[in-house]
């Protein structure tokens, strides 16, 4: 057990120390890997500053990581932000204020503009659990996928088979039946392997998805973490990065090539992570993020039909809980935010319009 420090101090880097966080963590119910003291060093070489906040609940030991971080530019103070945290249930009132407590001292210690709780719950559970915060805390997107597509592995492989939609049991039996090869990556081979295939994945979707140096990281620090990998007659063609924590396994980052898609290596990639997530005790699989509704102009209709067809059940989050401590800087920091988002899309735009036209040309 960690002993009790003052809730806004960070956690001493003593050793033992990511072994006896995450022991504490998966002591209460709605634990989740962006909370574990790995996710913390992720972030950290991402630019954030992590926070490991002790809370005492009534004789137990609540670990909340806090991140702060996200000012845009020099100057402007950081905002506060708990990813899928606290753990505590949606119904422990005395948890939840315990937590809003110690984050408001660790706010005012750094002076952040605003602080954002994004809680391991669903939409359901929103209201009450800004009731049990109280104060000043209004509801907000957050910064994760407000839908996702989650299955429930208790049943074992048979049932999660069953419960696919037909397309998706037709895709996972065809990749067998074409003889796609499912396994798993170490090491350097691991991090290029699924970079690769992340970048070629990025490129076709005209979307922006980390490389190499933030997936060694990942799975440095996330001992669950591997990279899982379908290939077509010796060749790489998916690959997927999973981990798991706490019963719930976790589909972080992934990408496939275009070649023999025919043979759905995609969906033999995924089936091999949750047969692997099954004999390890997981009870369920979540597969991270779909588009909102089932509109088919969304230019990820295809990706959500994918995750459904695969036994996901969509879920809708409870997003935020926000506090504006300080509203003129939190403006100036969405307006920086904003108009750097602004640069980033049509950097990415030409890209895409250079990467055409040089096809078109071909």
């Amino acid at each position: 057990m960690i002993n009790p420090v003052p809730a806004n101090r960070p956690a001493p880097p003593v050793a033992g120390a990511a072994a006896e966080w995450d022991t504490a963590l998966r002591a209460w119910p709605r634990a989740h890997l962006l909370q574990t003291h790995g996710w913390g060093e992720v972030q950290a070489a991402a630019g954030w500053q992590p926070h490991l906040l002790r809370v005492e609940v009534g004789g137990r030991l609540l670990p909340v990581l806090a991140l702060a971080g996200d000012a845009v530019l020099p100057g402007l103070p950081p905002r506060l932000w708990v990813p899928k945290g606290p753990a505590c249930g949606a119904d422990d009132t005395d948890a939840w204020q315990a937590a809003a407590a110690a984050l408001t001292e660790l706010a005012a210690s750094l002076g952040a503009a605003s602080v954002e709780i994004e809680p391991n719950a669903w939409e359901a559970e929103a209201d009450a659990l800004l009731r049990a915060l109280g104060g000043p805390w209004r509801r907000g997107l957050g910064r994760e996928p407000a839908s996702t597509a989650v299955v429930d592995l208790r049943g074992g492989w048979e049932a999660v088979l069953a419960g696919m939609r037909p397309q998706g049991r037709r895709n996972v039996r065809l990749a067998e039946r074409r003889g796609v090869d499912v396994g798993d990556l170490d090491g350097d081979a691991a991090v290029a392997t699924l970079a690769r295939m992340a970048s070629e994945t990025a490129s076709r979707q005209g979307i922006a998805l980390p490389g190499a140096a933030h997936y060694r990281r990942v799975l440095a620090a996330v001992p669950s973490a591997r990279v899982h990998v379908a290939r077509v007659e010796g060749e790489v063609v998916a690959a997927v990065l999973a981990a798991a924590f706490a019963a719930e396994a976790i589909y972080l980052y992934g990408g496939s090539t275009l070649q023999h898609r025919e043979r759905q290596p995609s969906a033999a990639v995924h089936a091999h992570v949750m047969r692997g997530a099954i004999a390890s005790g997981c009870e369920r699989y979540d597969l991270w993020g779909i588009p909102p509704d089932a509109d088919p102009l969304h230019p990820w209709h295809g990706l959500r039909q994918f995750k459904l067809a695969l036994g996901g059940v969509e879920m809708k989050t409870a997003g935020a809980a926000i506090w504006t401590r300080r509203p003129v800087l939190v403006r100036a920091i969405e307006v920086a935010t904003a108009a750097r988002a602004g640069v980033r899309r049509a950097r990415r735009r030409l890209r895409v319009e250079r990467r055409v036209g040089r096809q078109d040309f071909a």
